[in-house]
């Protein structure tokens, strides 16, 4: 007699298309289910929407080309109250989008995040749609429960860090519609074009996912080829080479539509060796730190699924239907993984798109591991009086994992509950506003002032932070940056200006005079040596 495999997902799981007539539950219970989880996303997606989090650096060099876009023309920031390059910004469709968000709503913190908070409550129901069509509703809903209300970092919150102008959500955004019309291609030829667009755009918005998109539509691609159904491999590779070409056509547009707009883009050597290829062994050391405390649950969700995969594999059966597109979503989580774990600098952002891509399979288990989550399945399992050799170990994980998870929540809440809540930059804005004279140069690192400054600011250039992000790595830093180079009058140092070490020595050596602090900013004033009058 052949043993059950404790690690196979049922039929549900594995289906390779849709089951006619099959629904989970009446409609009116969908529908309650659907505004209840609407109404808290947009509640928590609106909630302290200009505080939480603090805005901070990477943030600022959107936000400030796409002021100076709206309000001037010029795509770019400014650098001593001239035009000056995009340099650290996000990619065009994100500053778009905040563009067109203060276009419509007018420029602020609150308006550009409003638009963020739009692509994850966007990309959260494409979250729930492309899992009700590779696995079922049940799985969908335990999908966005997961994602809402039972994050394992607070912030990896997807309403977190969707709301900061940050590439990564409108990224998941294309990539998850792209899946998602990949799920109808059986229905109409059409969905093909919906998936090259989507994609398209998912390339464009970030380079970090080109290789993992690839990656999965390699996988499905080889496994029918392998098969030869010729079919399956003819729409994947047709439409990678499309989504590929249209990358490139919408940066050719792009060039276009900017002309005479913007400045070229000084390039950053050794980006990639301090951003996606970092073999530093602390760093390393803090990826594996950062998967055992936030990540189990994860790894269980891919490896279970990995498992199946292999094992459909092993059958010699086909890959086609509503299984082409989920081996692209485990494909792409997977190989997203392999690169945070090996290459990436660790933390909370890297992890965030595998966590988020990953939660349909972590809910997949819970769901067949609990049996539709019937409690009563599971105690009879814990009791060794279910069915299958493996009911007992199946019902011991999937509490087991339950409580993992719960526990993870409740320290992520605890977390985010002990933060400080920060209103420091229309502060320290205001300050400067009321006390620096309209033409004084101010001198900062601090990118998220630019947003509402409106005085000539002065910030060290865009190879610095290549340098302060390899050289953090050393106990020792060697820098040539002379902050005092434009003249200024005023600095204003905070996060990154004490982390790059930048003004301490001026400090030290009285050329700088503390004004005022707020919050995470301190306001200096330049002391200038005095030249002694001259004895006629």
């Amino acid at each position: 007699m052949e043993l059950e495999d404790p690690c196979a997902l049922s039929d549900v799981a594995r289906r390779d298309g849709p089951t006619p007539g099959k629904r989970d539950g009446p409609a009116w219970r969908r529908g309650v289910v659907a505004t209840v989880f609407a109404a808290a996303a947009i509640l928590m997606g609106l909630f302290e929407l200009d505080r939480t989090p603090a805005p901070w650096w990477d943030e600022g060099w959107t936000l400030c080309v796409a002021r100076q876009w709206v309000e001037t023309g010029h795509y770019g920031c400014l650098l001593e109250g001239r035009p000056a390059p995009p340099i650290l910004a996000g990619h065009f469709p994100v500053v778009a989008s905040v563009a067109a968000g203060f276009q419509l709503l007018g420029v602020g913190l609150w308006q550009a995040r409003f638009i963020g908070v739009l692509y994850s409550v966007l990309t959260l129901a494409l979250l729930y749609g492309l899992t009700a069509r590779c696995f079922d509703q049940k799985v969908a809903t335990v999908t966005l429960v997961l994602a809402l209300f039972l994050p394992v970092n607070w912030q990896m919150h997807p309403l977190i860090l969707g709301r900061q102008v940050l590439g990564e959500m409108p990224m998941l955004c294309f990539l998850l519609a792209g899946y998602l019309c990949a799920t109808f291609l059986h229905r109409h030829p059409g969905w093909w074009v919906g998936a090259v667009g989507c994609w398209g755009l998912a390339l464009w918005t970030k380079a970090q996912v080109r290789p993992f998109w690839t990656l999965s539509l390699t996988v499905p691609l080889m496994w029918s080829l392998a098969r030869r159904d010729w079919r399956t491999s003819f729409w994947v590779s047709s439409a990678g080479a499309a989504a590929w070409g249209l990358f490139l056509l919408l940066g050719e547009l792009k060039s276009l539509v900017l002309a005479g707009h913007t400045l070229p883009t000084p390039t950053m050597t050794g980006l990639l060796q301090a951003s996606a290829l970092v073999f530093a062994p602390r760093v390393r050391m803090d990826a594996v730190i950062f998967t055992a405390t936030f990540l189990v649950p994860t790894l269980c969700g891919l490896g279970v699924a990995v498992w199946s995969t292999v094992a459909h594999w092993r059958t010699g059966d086909a890959i086609h239907g509503l299984a082409v597109p989920r081996v692209m979503l485990l494909t792409f989580a997977v190989s997203w993984f392999g690169w945070f774990f090996c290459l990436s600098l660790g933390g909370a952002r890297y992890a965030f798109p595998m966590w988020f891509a990953a939660s349909p399979f972590v809910a997949a288990i819970i769901v067949e591991w609990s049996h539709g989550l019937d409690l009563r399945a599971v105690r009879r399992g814990l009791r060794g009086q279910g069915d299958g050799p493996w009911s007992k170990a199946r019902a011991l994980a999937v509490v087991s994992l339950a409580l993992l998870l719960c526990w993870m929540a409740v320290q992520a809440r605890i977390h985010f509950k002990g933060r400080e809540a920060d209103q420091a930059l229309p502060q320290v804005v205001e300050y400067l506003h009321e006390h620096v004279p309209t033409g004084a140069m101010i001198e900062t690192y601090e990118s998220e002032l630019f947003l509402l400054l409106d005085r000539p600011y002065h910030y060290p250039p865009a190879e610095l932070n290549v340098d302060l992000i390899r050289q953090g790595w050393h106990a020792q830093r060697h820098l040539t940056y002379d902050p005092l180079q434009a003249d200024p009058a005023f600095v204003v140092v905070g996060e990154f200006g004490r982390w790059a070490n930048l003004y301490q020595s001026l400090v030290d050596e009285g050329q700088l005079k503390l004004l005022h602090r707020v919050g995470r900013y301190q306001v200096y004033e330049r002391v200038r040596a005095r030249v002694p009058a001259v004895t006629p």
